[in-house]
Protein backbone atom coordinates (compact mmCIF):
# COMPACT_ATOMS: atom_id res chain seq x y z
CA UNK A 1 0.00 0.00 0.00
CA UNK A 2 1.03 3.42 -1.18
CA UNK A 3 0.46 5.09 2.53
CA UNK A 4 -2.37 5.75 4.51
CA UNK A 5 -5.55 6.29 2.52
CA UNK A 6 -8.28 9.35 3.53
CA UNK A 7 -11.46 7.83 3.29
CA UNK A 8 -14.94 10.03 3.12
CA UNK A 9 -16.12 7.51 5.09
CA UNK A 10 -15.33 4.73 7.11
CA UNK A 11 -14.14 2.02 5.62
CA UNK A 12 -16.04 -0.55 6.76
CA UNK A 13 -19.49 1.38 5.20
CA UNK A 14 -17.11 2.02 2.16
CA UNK A 15 -16.87 -1.11 1.93
CA UNK A 16 -20.19 -2.16 2.44
CA UNK A 17 -21.39 0.58 -0.54
CA UNK A 18 -18.71 -0.52 -2.74
CA UNK A 19 -20.38 -4.06 -2.27
CA UNK A 20 -23.55 -2.76 -2.73
CA UNK A 21 -22.06 -1.10 -6.30
CA UNK A 22 -20.68 -4.03 -7.53
CA UNK A 23 -24.13 -6.10 -6.80
CA UNK A 24 -25.68 -3.77 -9.03
CA UNK A 25 -23.43 -3.94 -11.82
CA UNK A 26 -21.62 -0.88 -11.38
CA UNK A 27 -17.52 -0.67 -11.55
CA UNK A 28 -15.17 -0.29 -8.50
CA UNK A 29 -11.72 0.66 -9.24
CA UNK A 30 -9.74 -2.37 -7.71
CA UNK A 31 -6.71 -1.00 -6.00
CA UNK A 32 -9.11 1.35 -3.85
CA UNK A 33 -11.00 -1.35 -3.05
CA UNK A 34 -8.40 -3.72 -2.21
CA UNK A 35 -6.80 -0.92 0.28
CA UNK A 36 -10.40 -0.62 1.72
CA UNK A 37 -10.49 -4.02 2.56
CA UNK A 38 -7.46 -4.20 3.87
CA UNK A 39 -7.51 -0.89 6.31
CA UNK A 40 -11.23 -3.06 7.66
CA UNK A 41 -8.61 -6.69 8.10
CA UNK A 42 -6.14 -4.45 9.55
CA UNK A 43 -8.10 -2.56 11.84
CA UNK A 44 -10.54 -4.19 14.82
CA UNK A 45 -12.44 -1.21 15.20
CA UNK A 46 -13.54 -1.29 11.62
CA UNK A 47 -13.85 -4.95 11.86
CA UNK A 48 -16.44 -4.48 14.61
CA UNK A 49 -18.13 -1.46 12.28
CA UNK A 50 -18.00 -3.87 9.84
CA UNK A 51 -20.42 -6.01 11.44
CA UNK A 52 -22.92 -3.60 12.16
CA UNK A 53 -22.83 -2.15 8.81
CA UNK A 54 -23.84 -5.43 7.44
CA UNK A 55 -26.23 -5.86 10.33
CA UNK A 56 -28.28 -2.18 9.37
CA UNK A 57 -27.81 -2.77 5.81
CA UNK A 58 -30.72 -2.23 3.56
CA UNK A 59 -29.73 -4.78 0.84
CA UNK A 60 -30.09 -8.62 2.73
CA UNK A 61 -27.51 -9.89 0.09
CA UNK A 62 -24.88 -7.53 1.14
CA UNK A 63 -23.74 -9.76 3.49
CA UNK A 64 -23.00 -12.10 0.90
CA UNK A 65 -21.43 -9.71 -1.32
CA UNK A 66 -18.99 -8.16 1.04
CA UNK A 67 -18.06 -12.20 2.25
CA UNK A 68 -16.86 -12.65 -1.03
CA UNK A 69 -14.92 -9.58 -1.54
CA UNK A 70 -13.34 -10.28 1.98
CA UNK A 71 -12.52 -14.07 0.62
CA UNK A 72 -11.10 -13.06 -2.87
CA UNK A 73 -8.92 -10.96 -0.66
CA UNK A 74 -7.95 -13.66 1.15
CA UNK A 75 -7.27 -15.42 -1.66
CA UNK A 76 -5.09 -12.86 -3.47
CA UNK A 77 -3.35 -12.42 0.23
CA UNK A 78 -2.31 -15.81 0.45
CA UNK A 79 -1.31 -16.24 -3.24
CA UNK A 80 0.95 -13.18 -2.35
CA UNK A 81 2.23 -14.98 0.86
CA UNK A 82 2.85 -18.27 -1.15
CA UNK A 83 5.13 -16.50 -4.18
CA UNK A 84 6.96 -14.12 -1.39
CA UNK A 85 8.17 -17.10 0.69
CA UNK A 86 9.29 -19.07 -2.66
CA UNK A 87 11.27 -15.71 -3.46
CA UNK A 88 12.47 -15.80 0.58
CA UNK A 89 13.54 -19.36 -0.24
CA UNK A 90 15.26 -19.08 -3.56
CA UNK A 91 16.92 -15.57 -2.54
CA UNK A 92 17.94 -16.66 0.91
CA UNK A 93 19.63 -20.19 -0.38
CA UNK A 94 21.78 -18.12 -3.15
CA UNK A 95 22.75 -15.44 -0.88
CA UNK A 96 24.06 -17.41 1.60
CA UNK A 97 25.76 -19.83 -0.97
CA UNK A 98 27.27 -16.40 -2.39
CA UNK A 99 28.25 -15.43 0.83
CA UNK A 100 29.69 -18.78 2.21
CA UNK A 101 31.78 -18.77 -1.53
CA UNK A 102 33.02 -15.05 -0.83
CA UNK A 103 33.93 -16.21 2.22
CA UNK A 104 36.05 -19.47 1.58
CA UNK A 105 37.80 -17.66 -0.96
CA UNK A 106 39.12 -14.94 1.54
CA UNK A 107 40.32 -17.35 3.45
CA UNK A 108 41.94 -19.29 0.81
CA UNK A 109 43.69 -15.80 -0.96
CA UNK A 110 44.97 -14.86 2.74
CA UNK A 111 45.90 -18.60 3.37
CA UNK A 112 47.99 -18.60 0.38
CA UNK A 113 49.33 -15.53 0.88
CA UNK A 114 47.82 -14.14 -2.62
CA UNK A 115 46.50 -11.28 -0.38
CA UNK A 116 47.77 -9.97 2.98
CA UNK A 117 47.40 -7.39 5.73
CA UNK A 118 44.69 -5.18 5.79
CA UNK A 119 43.16 -6.42 2.51
CA UNK A 120 42.86 -9.53 3.41
CA UNK A 121 41.03 -8.35 6.34
CA UNK A 122 39.25 -6.43 4.43
CA UNK A 123 37.86 -9.28 1.91
CA UNK A 124 37.05 -11.25 4.86
CA UNK A 125 35.13 -8.36 6.05
CA UNK A 126 33.11 -7.94 3.28
CA UNK A 127 32.25 -11.34 2.21
CA UNK A 128 31.10 -11.57 6.19
CA UNK A 129 28.68 -8.95 5.39
CA UNK A 130 27.06 -11.23 2.78
CA UNK A 131 25.95 -13.46 5.93
CA UNK A 132 24.45 -9.92 7.63
CA UNK A 133 22.84 -9.11 4.22
CA UNK A 134 21.36 -12.55 3.86
CA UNK A 135 19.82 -12.72 7.26
CA UNK A 136 18.96 -9.01 7.64
CA UNK A 137 17.00 -9.51 3.77
CA UNK A 138 14.87 -12.98 5.33
CA UNK A 139 14.28 -11.66 8.33
CA UNK A 140 12.64 -8.66 6.32
CA UNK A 141 10.41 -10.73 4.13
CA UNK A 142 9.63 -12.82 6.36
CA UNK A 143 7.71 -10.01 8.97
CA UNK A 144 5.90 -9.12 5.46
CA UNK A 145 4.57 -12.61 4.94
CA UNK A 146 3.59 -12.35 8.73
CA UNK A 147 1.66 -9.20 7.95
CA UNK A 148 0.22 -11.28 4.89
CA UNK A 149 -0.65 -14.07 6.73
CA UNK A 150 -2.21 -12.13 9.72
CA UNK A 151 -4.43 -10.19 6.94
CA UNK A 152 -5.47 -13.48 5.00
CA UNK A 153 -6.64 -15.06 8.38
CA UNK A 154 -8.52 -11.97 9.78
CA UNK A 155 -10.19 -11.74 6.00
CA UNK A 156 -10.95 -15.29 6.53
CA UNK A 157 -12.18 -15.15 10.21
CA UNK A 158 -14.07 -11.91 8.86
CA UNK A 159 -15.94 -13.49 5.80
CA UNK A 160 -16.68 -15.63 8.54
CA UNK A 161 -18.15 -13.24 10.71
CA UNK A 162 -20.19 -11.39 8.47
CA UNK A 163 -22.13 -14.52 6.83
CA UNK A 164 -23.16 -15.23 10.42
CA UNK A 165 -24.35 -11.51 11.00
CA UNK A 166 -26.53 -12.12 7.61
CA UNK A 167 -27.78 -14.83 8.55
CA UNK A 168 -28.63 -13.29 11.77
CA UNK A 169 -30.32 -10.32 10.00
CA UNK A 170 -32.40 -12.65 8.02
CA UNK A 171 -33.54 -14.87 11.16
CA UNK A 172 -34.33 -11.07 12.93
CA UNK A 173 -32.13 -11.62 15.81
Amino acid sequence: MKGPLKFKRRPATALVAMANSLSMGDAVPGDELRQIISAVVSDRAERAALLAAIRTANDPDCGLAVADLLTAYASEAAEAEAQARDADQVIGQWAQRLAAGALLASFGAAIAGTVTGGLAFGLTLLSFSGFVFATASRIGGRGKMRRRAQDRDSADSLARHVLEAGKLKKEGK
